[in-house]
């Protein structure tokens, strides 16, 4: 169950962070690796590779998993701030566990727990998994804007300007503009790309030849 914290992110964090990644793809059944190991931010939704490419313009993030959980690549996430998470080492990328991890055993001589789940932590970090800093940060309304980047779009419309934008003003200007078109999203984001077949006209019969006597 979500706690409020999350339910009052943005959409695509919320989706973000209650997909269960890695299941079968319903949209291709039928195909093989269905399995939903990416995440389309305008969408908020999972995609198999199957689903792709969809809709040029909306961001996908690729999903991992490392020591049996869900991660995401920091370069990839370009919306939140994970400054403060505990990030580890994939393919020579850096990733966060997207949610709260089991937490070990707590001890009262824990010098750095997570500030979120009291999971021990190394030095530096304040969190274990981008559910805990979206939780603890979900507390303070302003916590949780300071770490909601603009969207990269809205940005390069804005001219790159030092305007100062709100990144909550962006998000819901750039959710209005995502509702407008979620009927397309959804189309191309949903697995309904195979090409139809297009329906044959019925081939035109020949002329019923009449014998020369004319006789039927």
């Amino acid at each position: 169950m979500q706690s409020p914290a999350v339910r009052g992110a943005p959409q695509w964090l919320r989706g973000l962070l209650s997909e269960e990644f890695f299941d079968s793809c319903g949209a291709h059944p039928g195909e093989r690796k269905n399995d939903k190991n990416h995440f389309c931010v305008d969408c908020a939704a999972a995609l198999c590779r199957h689903c792709l490419p969809h809709d040029a313009s909306h961001g996908v993030l690729q999903i991992w998993k490392y020591a049996s959980c869900f991660v995401v690549r920091v370069d990839d996430l370009k919306l939140f701030d994970c400054n403060g998470i505990q990030s580890h080492t994939l393919s020579d990328h850096e990733v966060v566990f997207l949610n709260e991890r089991t937490a070990r055993k707590r001890s009262a001589s824990v010098e750095n727990p997570c500030a979120a789940c009291a999971r021990p932590l190394p030095s530096g970090h304040d969190y274990c998994s981008l559910f805990c800093k979206v939780k603890h940060l979900g507390e303070s309304d302003q916590g949780l804007r300071r770490a909601l980047r603009v969207n990269r779009r809205s940005a390069a419309a804005a001219g790159g300007g030092g305007g100062g934008e709100d990144p909550a003003v962006a998000e819901a200007s750039q959710s209005g503009k995502r509702r407008a078109s979620s009927s397309e999203s959804r189309r191309s984001c949903g697995g309904t790309l195979r090409k139809r077949s297009r329906k044959q006209p019925a081939p035109a019969r020949s002329p019923s030849r009449v014998s020369p006597e004319g006789g039927r």
